[in-house]
């Protein structure tokens, strides 16, 4: 069988010769921006207009390729060299805001932090957010990152989480003028009450059996300004900041020339 990388590697100089309209998502986009978490061994996700699914299919499968809008089972994965995952929601506004590389076109670093923070919150999707986030941060289009996500009633997660990269290295490598600009967007009332971010199955199961250890909030400062109890383990950024060290200790952090106070008040001020 040949190896996941190659094979892998094979699919990618076939997308290369497509003429349908693609981007590459999930972990294999996120991995591209980072460098940091490898993506998943096998798996490919795709996101295509719904007219050209048929196509995609007939383009890309083959017997060892397994080719659907659903994930194979478990059981499959064994028998076959690579799964491409179909979603049928490619729009005209994320294949706009789209990255090539080598002739790859890729889901943009703001859509990919912007699923992470609408899906399914686990500890895994925090790490590739904060990931993208630090290793973008130069070239990030905060502009329409800060509109979708206040669109969405996120602004106090993404917040969150641009606070946390500056509170752990000591930079203001998040720009200041996104993160008052999101804090304006949140309403405060002083109480955490039982507000817990990020509300992973590790906090949810700690909840359920009353182990206040596992709920201890980890980043005190950051919870008052903000109205939740951020109990985000500290290993995680740890870990992060000593794995990427190179990358948010090069000079030349944030360039203001995709993001301005003056930007923040006149387009997203009402």
């Amino acid at each position: 069988m040949i190896a996941p990388d190659q094979t892998t590697a094979q699919i990618f100089n076939r997308l290369k010769s497509s003429p349908r309209p693609y981007v590459i998502t999930g972990s294999q986009a996120s991995y591209r921006y980072h460098r940091w978490l490898s993506p998943a061994p096998k798996v490919i996700e795709l996101r295509i207009f719904p007219e050209d699914y048929e196509w995609w299919k007939n383009f890309l499968q083959d017997e060892v390729i397994h080719v659907s809008d659903l994930p194979p089972a478990s059981n499959m994965m064994e028998n076959i060299e690579a799964a491409i995952i179909l979603s049928k929601n490619l729009e005209a506004s994320i294949y706009q805001y789209q990255r090539t590389f080598s002739d790859l076109h890729y889901e943009s670093p703001e859509k990919l932090c912007i699923n992470f923070l609408t899906g399914v919150i686990t500890e895994t999707s925090i790490m590739e957010t904060l990931a993208i986030l630090l290793m973008q941060r130069k070239a990030f289009q905060w502009d329409y990152f800060c509109k979708r996500i206040i669109a969405l009633g996120l602004a106090r997660e993404a917040g969150i989480l641009l606070e946390i990269i500056n509170d752990h290295t000591q930079q203001n490598l998040m720009p200041p003028a996104v993160i008052e600009l999101l804090f304006q967007k949140t309403t405060h009332d002083n109480d955490l009450k039982e507000c817990y971010y990020p509300f992973t199955w590790r906090v949810k199961l700690a909840i359920r059996r009353g182990d206040e250890k596992e709920v201890k909030i980890t980043y005190p400062q950051i919870s008052r300004k903000w109205g939740r109890k951020v109990v985000l383990p500290l290993y995680i950024m740890e870990k992060l900041v000593l794995d990427l060290d190179y990358a948010w200790r090069a000079p030349s952090s944030v360039p203001d020339s995709n993001f301005t106070n003056k930007q923040a008040v006149t387009q997203f001020a009402n």
